[in-house]
């Protein structure tokens, strides 16, 4: 199964492969820790996306928090 996170633009920034029977949710937190957003300028890239938007899988409040 493939898990995905994507730029608004529907590009791919990160991608996990699990087993068909793994859950959505318990993967959020695994995607997420992939996503590296280039900076235009120098410094690091930034991990943690302004806004996440997701289906009723992800909703648990662990993955909102």
């Amino acid at each position: 199964m493939l898990h995905l996170a994507v730029e608004q633009g529907q590009k791919p920034t990160a991608i996990v492969v699990t087993a068909g029977q793994r859950g959505d949710s318990p993967q959020f937190e695994s995607v997420l820790e992939k996503v590296r957003v280039p900076r235009i300028g120098p410094g690091r890239p930034r991990i943690r996306p302004d806004r996440v938007r997701a289906d009723k899988a992800y909703a648990s409040r662990k993955n909102r928090a």
